[in-house]
């Protein structure tokens, strides 16, 4: 049987005990994990990329190296490679056996490409495309153009090596009038740029291909690379 408590009178009826069940935990608000900062490369190669791909840069390099093909080793010297917007300028002397130096300028302005194979002679148009102009960037348009090789530290200043496609000397320039069927393969350029993205120097190896006599051989043009004025004025004219 259930008993039924009942007040009497003025007797308070006591109310049951409360039960507490804990009460929730505080509310923790947790601060927004910072962002993690650039890699230094990344930023150096973002940088690179909007440099050499803005409208009208202009720089100056200087390099020497040699040509190498099956059967002879052609030393290379006074090079000079001037670029102005799109508009490129480059000059070279190989150092034949037999003791002749001859010393064959390329130029390629507004669309048009020249060369001559001794400053002494004319100039002769020749077919090179937009991407084989001999600027050494000209293969650069993004920043998944750009192989990050390593980072080197040269006189207390962190560099970064990267690798481009590159053809600063394209074989159709070597003055031998038995070299025919020039064709690049895989021309490659080794640059060290600085944090600011500024190219200071490399190393080019530029492997090709051609007729020599009439005889398919390899065509490896070695370079190394001194980068000059870069940002500055640079004049370049059509011949």
């Amino acid at each position: 049987m259930t008993s039924i408590v009942v007040a009497c009178g003025n007797q308070a009826v006591t109310p049951p005990p409360t039960v507490a069940y804990g009460s929730p935990r505080p509310s923790v608000s947790l601060a927004p994990s910072p962002s993690p900062s650039p890699d230094p490369a990344t930023k150096a190669i973002d940088a690179f990329v909007a440099l050499v791909t803005t409208k009208g840069f202009s720089y100056q390099a200087t390099f020497t190296g040699q040509d190498r093909h099956s059967t002879t080793i052609l030393p290379i010297s006074k090079g000079l490679l001037q670029v102005s917007g799109d508009d490129v300028l480059v000059q070279a002397t190989f150092q034949f056996k037999d003791g002749y130096r001859g010393t064959s300028e390329h130029r390629w302005v507004n669309g048009k490409s020249w060369v001559k194979f001794d400053l002494s002679l004319g100039w002769k148009r020749i077919p090179i495309g937009p991407t084989e102009t001999m600027g050494a960037f000209d293969s650069v348009r993004s920043a998944a153009d750009v192989t990050l090789l390593d980072r080197v530290d040269s006189d207390g200043k962190k560099l970064y090596r990267i690798q481009i496609r590159s053809a600063v000397v394209n074989p159709v320039m070597i003055p031998s009038s038995n070299l025919t069927d020039t064709a690049l393969t895989k021309p490659t350029l080794n640059v060290l740029i600085d944090a600011s993205g500024r190219p200071v120097r490399g190393t080019a190896e530029i492997n090709a291909k051609g007729r020599v006599s009439g005889q398919l051989q390899e065509i490896v043009i070695e370079l190394t690379i001194t980068f000059t004025k870069v940002g500055q004025a640079v004049s370049i004219k059509a011949p």
